[in-house]
């Protein structure tokens, strides 16, 4: 009788001896442009500048415009002839959303596997120096000053939500745990797609037929946060008011912005890390070479961490964005992580 094995990711450190996405929910990117538009109220020198770039439009307001511009079904509306140019000049800007670093990796480095020249940790760094005119209008993506405000700000969100940062890979067969850093270090792309099977940010991890444990955290988690705290009527002004209130610890940036990016995806990948270990994952079904899909159970007690773990990271990403802003406009007159929130 062919046995039948349930696949536990807590134990992928021994396994390795034997790899259509959303991201945050509208309402977790509006959240974190919130924050950032409350805290940036104690700094109008900066406040009019985002203004002035953004024709009038908040950051609560067009920190979604970056998922608009994947098409109708993101925004159900039409695109905007700006998101269509923003689209029309970078055909890849799917792939500015996310990285898929294996999770047993300590650090997001660029150029090992799941990264790319245009993944998200890249072009958050060119946007941020795009904004502080320091590189010329190409690179990792085509955008002016406006274009890398408005996908910062969503971007920033993105980057926060670590199932957009972290990923697990499987063997062939879809069935043991690899690091394709290791399995596939000779192999083109490290293998990932032929030879190593990607669970694509736990895309392909199906909690149901309908939902899976990516959907999950960029929708289900939003909402749980919501409810940690008090707010039950989903009112992005409300939420955003109570995490300013009480900001989360270890926010506060250090180093040049452009290594922010870098920062922020190695602190996420640990969090996903922690993610897709707190799951069980069930064997693989291939569908072609190099893919599959496998069934995962939640943990008991996996709602309240993951819904803890969001409130926390919208709150970061908030707060990371307005001091972002207020040192690419501000200049260094203040020293880095002086933001402090606003009076209740």
């Amino acid at each position: 009788m062919m046995r039948v094995a349930t696949i536990l990711v807590v134990a992928f450190f021994v396994l390795i001896d034997s790899r259509i996405a959303w991201s945050w929910s509208g309402d977790g990117h509006r959240t974190v442009g919130a924050i950032a538009d409350l805290i940036l109220e104690k700094y109008p020198k900066v406040r009019e500048r985002v203004a002035t770039i953004l024709g009038g439009n908040s950051l609560a307001e067009v920190s979604v415009w970056a998922d608009c511009a994947k098409g109708f079904r993101y925004c159900h509306r039409p695109l905007s002839d700006e998101e269509k140019a923003f689209a029309s000049q970078n055909r890849a800007h799917h792939a500015f959303h996310y990285t898929d670093v294996p999770i047993q990796q300590s650090a997001y480095h660029a150029g090992t596997a799941g990264t790319a020249e245009n993944d998200i940790v890249a072009v958050s760094a060119h946007a941020i120096n795009v904004l502080r005119e320091k590189v010329p209008n190409h690179g990792p993506a085509i955008l002016n000053e406006r274009d890398a405000l408005w996908l910062l700000t969503h971007l920033v969100g993105d980057i926060h939500q670590p199932l957009h940062v972290g990923a697990v890979y499987f063997d062939k067969g879809c069935a043991a745990v690899v690091d394709p850093n290791v399995a596939g270090a000779r192999l083109p792309s490290f293998g990932i797609d032929t030879t190593i099977a990607s669970t694509k940010g736990g895309n392909e991890l199906k909690i149901s037929s309908s939902r899976n444990l990516h959907a999950y955290w960029d929708g289900g988690t939003v909402t749980g946060a919501m409810r940690l705290v008090g707010v039950r009527d989903k009112s992005i002004e409300g939420f955003a008011k109570v995490i300013v209130g009480a900001p989360p610890q270890g926010w506060r940036p250090t180093g040049d912005p452009d290594t922010w990016p870098t920062q922020w995806a190695t602190e996420s990948l640990l969090v996903a890390r922690s993610a897709l270990t707190q799951v069980e994952i069930g064997p693989g079904t291939p569908a072609e070479a190099g893919k599959c899909s496998w069934p995962v159970t939640l943990q008991r007690d996996y709602a309240n961490w993951s819904n803890r773990q969001t409130l926390t990271q919208l709150g970061k990403a908030g707060f990371r964005l307005a001091e972002l802003l207020r040192v690419v406009f501000m200049g260094d007159d203040q020293p880095t992580g002086s933001i402090s929130p606003r009076p209740r």
